[in-house]
């Protein structure tokens, strides 16, 4: 093995900025097409409002089980890259698309039970019904937003995050033109309402998500130096491989949203106005979820690939800076949040609805306020930890966290303290993750061999792979 000298990885602050900056604007061009759903339906009034709010919760909760069903991509072309073993990363890929046609398949096979799923919520009829409209037609978009994923995990395993990034942008803009165009019915396309934010959405990963996968196949470094093309085939070994690692992911985030759902079913019974309040602040919220999802990416990038080229500890260093730069984030939006909770929340309805969804304003953003640094520690730690190949145990403490603490003080919480009480369990949770997840980090059970093993996952070794680290790639 090279000294570890000669192995060393830029984690600068300038390189984790250069890596994770495209990153969060990635994410939040998927934020925005949310804010973009809950912007405009806003003006159809609070009923809709509520609806888009379920149903996007509930989209999310079954499409967040192929989200981190092929998460383990990022790990596996990382430690790839770090080893300097690209065909091996392009091996990855392939078997990473192969699950997520599976995956896809599997995504559109729920849409009939839509209606189902909807009514255990116990929603009003009004919403129930313009909730299942909305959520069928984000399920079937969901299954182009899966084959997404693998050309976005590829992307960062790489570290080269720029492209996904223009990606998510012109995601965002087609979104919202889809948006004007068929939920107001405007240039003679028909005015369908909840159900055009649903298509809007739908229509703009299915067109970005064919574009991305044409970046892959077209650039030089990953045709001609990963040997794409030469690495097509279906590896059942690699294939097992990577559905191992992936799978922990899977459970902990389908679990943990899981959990979400419950907590929004619980807030749905309260009452629309209620509903429409914690979708208007939890869509605020995530711009500061998705800068600790960015953060994230860099700790699972950089550890990863400081596992490959055997200097873990450059992992553990990548990963304390990285918390400092999401602590300035989190002070900047905290502010945000505590000083302007009204009129965040009066972006999301007409003006003549403000005033039934004031109350629960500045209520909900103080917990936001008090949740932002656990709720970064949680994320980063959940990357750091992920890039090593350690996902069982952020899985065990996810799910544990989320139906032993979280499901039970929401809904204690919400009798006897209503709306407020059920938002201050979430806050209970974030903490407990974090704090749970911070120990683990401290100690060294999370550092392990990489997961690709000495027997390689593709044919690099095979056929002589190169050996110098691309452009870009530290």
């Amino acid at each position: 093995m090279s000294s570890p000298e000669s192995t060393r990885l830029d984690i600068s602050y300038r390189r984790i900025l250069r890596l994770t900056w495209p990153v969060l604007v990635s994410q939040l061009s998927f934020t925005a097409m949310g804010i973009i759903d809950t912007v405009m339906v806003g003006r159809l009034g609070v009923t809709a409002l509520a609806a888009v709010g379920l149903g996007h919760f509930l989209s999310w909760w079954i499409l967040s089980f192929f989200w981190g069903l092929l998460a383990g991509v990022n790990t596996l072309v990382a430690q790839a890259v770090g080893a300097r073993r690209h065909e091996d990363a392009a091996v990855a890929f392939w078997q990473g698309v192969y699950l997520s046609l599976l995956a896809a398949g599997f995504v559109m096979a729920m849409v009939p039970a839509v209606p189902w799923l909807v009514g255990l919520t116990g929603a009003s009829a009004e919403v129930r019904e313009l909730t299942s409209a909305y959520m069928s037609v984000r399920l079937l978009g969901g299954a182009s937003f899966v084959i997404y994923l693998v050309g976005d995990n590829f992307y960062r395993g790489l570290g080269e995050t720029r492209v996904p990034m223009w990606c998510g942008v012109a995601q965002a803009l087609v979104n919202c033109g889809l948006n004007y165009l068929l939920i107001f019915g405007k240039l003679g396309f028909p005015a369908l309402g909840v159900v055009g934010a649903g298509w809007g959405t739908a229509i703009a990963q299915l067109l970005v998500g064919l574009g991305l996968h044409a970046t892959i196949l077209a650039r030089r470094q990953t045709f001609a130096d990963y040997g794409l093309l030469r690495n097509w085939r279906f590896e059942p070994k690699v294939f097992l491989r990577l559905t191992t690692l992936s799978l922990p992911i899977a459970v902990q985030v389908f679990m943990e949203m899981g959990g979400i759902t419950v907590f929004t079913a619980i807030v749905a019974r309260i009452g629309d106005a209620e509903m429409a309040a914690t979708n208007a602040v939890i869509q605020a919220w995530s711009v500061a979820f998705m800068a600790g999802f960015a953060l994230s990416v860099g700790a699972t990038t950089l550890v990863g690939q400081s596992i490959g080229a055997g200097v873990p500890e450059e992992g553990r260093r990548a990963v304390r800076r990285i918390l400092h730069i999401g602590l300035g984030l989190s002070a900047v939006l905290g502010l945000i949040y505590g000083l302007f909770p009204e009129a965040l929340m009066a972006l999301f309805v007409e003006a003549d609805q403000v005033d039934r969804l004031r109350p629960f304003a500045r209520p909900l953003f103080m917990v936001v306020v008090a949740s932002l640094f656990f709720d970064l520690l949680f994320n980063v730690l959940s990357g750091a930890l992920r890039g090593a190949g350690d996902t069982k145990y952020p899985m065990v403490v996810n799910i544990g966290s989320a139906w032993l603490l979280f499901v039970p003080a929401a809904i204690v919480g919400s009798l006897f303290w209503g709306l407020e009480g059920a938002w201050w369990a979430l806050f209970l949770h974030v903490v407990a993750m974090a704090v749970v997840l911070e120990w683990r980090f401290r100690g060294d059970g999370w550092i392990r061999p990489p997961v690709a093993g000495a027997d390689g996952v593709g044919t690099a070794q095979e056929e002589g792979a190169a050996t110098a680290t691309s452009p870009g790639i530290a």
